[in-house]
């Protein structure tokens, strides 16, 4: 008994030796920086609690929040890409789309709408972009940036664009994509969508929909509705935290975005890349198993 009590003493005190020699090197090494740590980042961060009633960020459920707190896994384990499947499943019934091109990306509304454009046109292509609110003009300025021929449809902020007009404007500027918004967020507008996929089909003109501020919130059927490239946010009315950005391509997008004559200009948003890491390609990468091609067809 004494042996055994004197034995875990020593280890004790061996122990206590070492933390203290860890101790020291550690202030040691505290001594030789010199910008101190900033005192906030010694405190715990406290985040009030806030009702959120604008159109983003919004609220998100407890169910939700808990599932952050999760272990982190490997991009590259078994189970990683089992989930990313079932996103992908999940991103097909909220989107009402059977396309196998659907992923998520990482970033926020604005990075699936400059890999929208980035990947299906080339620069000098005619592009006709619905202005009604900011998110028009931005996209305006995303094709501009990467050579586009970009042509407006402009109203007042809130203003709605007859079919007719549409159909005028895509007649007389032969765009390769139409871009129109379907929940104007700063204008307060939801966009009727009916019929505008008809009308980009009879000119060839793929129809881009930014539903980042509408989907959850608003009725919206991408297969039905002849959406050729559709996208959202995480943040919105889906109440999740930002930086997902769920996008999808129809086999019309996929054609123009996979037969192109030049490279994206984004290598991090270029579909050939991402399309490959979700195993919607059919073609498995350097360092994907083989089991993602599987998402070429749409059973289980």
């Amino acid at each position: 008994m004494q042996r055994a009590l004197f034995s875990r003493s020593a280890l004790l005190a061996q122990q206590t030796a070492k933390n203290a020699l860890l101790l020291q090197r550690l202030d040691r090494s505290m001594s030789s920086v010199t910008i101190p740590p900033p005192a906030c980042m010694l405190r715990p961060l406290e985040v009030p609690l806030r009702y959120l009633f604008g159109p983003g960020p919004s609220n998100v459920p407890p169910r939700i929040l808990a599932v952050g707190a999760k272990p982190i896994i490997g991009h590259m384990h078994q189970e990683m890409f089992e989930i990313m499947n079932d996103i992908k499943r999940g991103i097909q019934y909220a989107f009402q789309t059977e396309n196998n091109m659907t992923i998520s990306m990482s970033g926020s509304g604005h990075a699936a709408m400059e890999c929208a454009v980035f990947n299906v046109v080339e620069p000098g292509e005619s592009v006709l972009v619905a202005i009604n609110g900011i998110w028009g003009e931005r996209v305006a300025e995303i094709a501009e940036r990467m050579g586009a021929n970009v042509h407006r449809m402009v109203k007042t902020p809130g203003g709605y664009f007859s079919n007719k007009e549409i159909e005028q404007a895509i007649a007389k500027h032969k765009p390769v994509l139409f871009f129109l918004t379907h929940g104007e967020s700063s204008a307060g507008l939801c966009h009727p969508v009916d019929g505008i996929g008809d009308i980009c089909r009879k000119h060839n003109c793929l129809f881009l929909v930014d539903t980042v501020a509408s989907l959850g919130a608003a009725p919206i059927f991408m297969d039905k509705q002849n959406i050729d490239i559709l996208y959202t946010g995480s943040q919105k009315a889906l109440n999740a935290p930002p930086g997902t950005a769920p996008i999808s391509f129809n086999d019309r997008a996929c054609h123009k975005m996979f037969n192109r004559k030049t490279k994206p200009v984004s290598y991090l948003l270029d579909m050939t890349h991402l399309s490959n890491y979700w195993g919607c390609d059919g073609k498995p990468g350097q360092s994907i198993p083989p089991h993602r091609s599987r998402c070429l067809d749409s059973s289980p």
